[in-house]
């Protein structure tokens, strides 16, 4: 260091050290050069500081980058579903929302008489509600499922992590809009609009998809996302295979109570239910009825026959939840469960298009249909379980999106582009904006 080497230059110059004058000199550097290491010992010091801050600068920015990609979403799971009002102050608002839809109910001076008719209706659904516990349960199975399915996936396809599903009801909260909002903020990169109705309706999932492209259009997130569709999957095996397996326990479920309260053997009916449709939307071609009862073919082929007596089951579709005086799909539901009655029948009935409980499982068919046979003299109905979070159908819906994500179609049916003969839909029908792949 500098220090040293002025030490070592004066030491080494014909400086005496019985030379006063030379002690005093060597003193005076000495304490110079003291005072210079001092120096050089505080610079150093000081550099180490500096190293240290930088270094430390650059680990929180280093740390920052990292928690800003593991803040970003690679792949979005979009849960599409009805929804329903989690309180009875939701409902009113639930309701107009619904009547308020021109995808289901077209009626003149709708903006007017969707919310009227909301209003004289809320009373009486709110003590459907209440009678169930309050709300409807539909935002916590698809939250639920959301969440199971997107860890198999964050397991199954690396390539497409992390994933994260979002919940985009048409009727209640958390709706489209909030959820298209939650996804720009976590930075999605591509989004798969998963229709939570296994059977194609222009009602459900084409309202759902006709809302979400309006929403993206006035929110000017056109590019925001890459999308891709599953927009029907009435035949997944998946699917099939685990609402058979919920039919199968539901009979094991009958049989069991048959002994328990000392019943005569009846073997059972199944009635599979659906949720009805006007006949002016079915008249226009709508694919749901033929897609409900494709499912119903392939359920009743895994089933098998009758332990009992090994022949197959007898079972008939029927339709419930039908609104106002107008045609709907028929027979009604209830109508089926009257009718066995009188022929002295007991009945399974089936849940079939429906991936969770709310109020048509919970209260249409739990309260209202069991009350039904017990007037008409039914011995004994029991509800098939609803399929809500079994493994079975967590994993067949993981599976389901995976080979969707692998294949890079942008659409899951060819079917989708196809119109119904009859449809005066909007520019938003059976479109999609920003696909992955444009494979029209």
């Amino acid at each position: 260091m500098l220090s040293n080497r002025i030490y070592r230059y004066i030491s080494s110059n014909s400086i005496s050290n019985n030379n006063n004058n030379s002690k005093l000199i060597i003193q005076y550097f000495t304490t110079v050069t003291a005072n210079l290491n001092l120096t050089d010992n505080n610079n150093n010091d000081i550099k180490e500081k500096q190293q240290h801050k930088v270094s430390q600068k650059q680990k929180t920015k280093t740390i920052e980058i990292v928690d800003e990609e593991k803040k970003k979403v690679k792949t979005a799971i979009l849960m599409l579903n009805l929804g329903g009002p989690e309180t009875l102050d939701d409902v009113e608002p639930f309701l107009t929302r619904l009547f308020s839809d021109r995808d289901i109910f077209k009626l003149p001076f709708q903006n007017i008489a969707g919310p009227l008719i909301a209003k004289r209706r809320s009373f009486a659904v709110k003590k459907l509600y209440a009678s169930i516990g309050g709300g409807s349960p539909i935002k916590k199975w698809t939250d639920l499922q959301g969440k199971k399915i997107t860890d198999i996936l964050d397991t199954i396809s690396p390539e497409t992590a992390p994933h994260k599903h979002y919940i985009g009801f048409r009727y209640s909260d958390p709706l489209i809009d909030d959820a298209l909002k939650s996804m720009k903020e976590d930075q999605v990169e591509r989004v798969v609009a998963f229709s939570q109705y296994p059977q194609y309706s222009c009602t459900t999932t084409g309202s759902s998809l006709n809302n979400l492209w309006k929403a993206i259009d006035s929110s000017n997130m056109e590019k925001e996302f890459k999308w891709s569709i599953i927009d029907r999957w009435n035949k997944d095996t998946g699917f099939i295979n685990a609402t058979k397996t919920m039919v199968q326990r539901a009979i094991e479920n009958y049989n069991k109570q048959v002994e328990e309260k000392g019943l005569q053997y009846k073997k059972p009916v199944l009635v599979f239910s659906a949720h009805s449709l006007p006949m002016a939307t079915v008249e226009k071609g709508d694919p749901y009825p033929q897609e409900i009862a494709e499912t119903v073919g392939k359920v009743m082929e895994g089933l098998g026959n009758c332990v009992k007596d090994g022949k197959p089951f007898q079972y008939i579709l029927a339709w419930q939840s039908k609104v106002g005086p107008l045609p709907w799909l028929s027979p009604k539901t209830t109508v089926v469960i009257e009718k066995l009655a009188k022929e002295n029948n007991n009945a399974i009935v089936i849940p079939i298009a429906f991936t969770s409980d709310h109020i048509e499982t919970l209260s249409e068919i739990d309260i209202e249909l069991q009350h039904t046979a017990k007037e008409a003299g039914m011995d004994l109905l029991i509800r098939s379980n609803a399929l809500n979070d079994d493994p079975l159908i967590i994993d067949a819906m993981a599976q389901l999106v995976d080979r969707h994500l692998k294949s890079n179609k942008s659409i899951e049916s060819t079917q989708y582009h196809l119109r119904c003969p009859g449809c005066k839909g909007d520019e938003y029908c059976r479109t999609i904006r920003n696909p992955i792949l444009d494979d029209k």
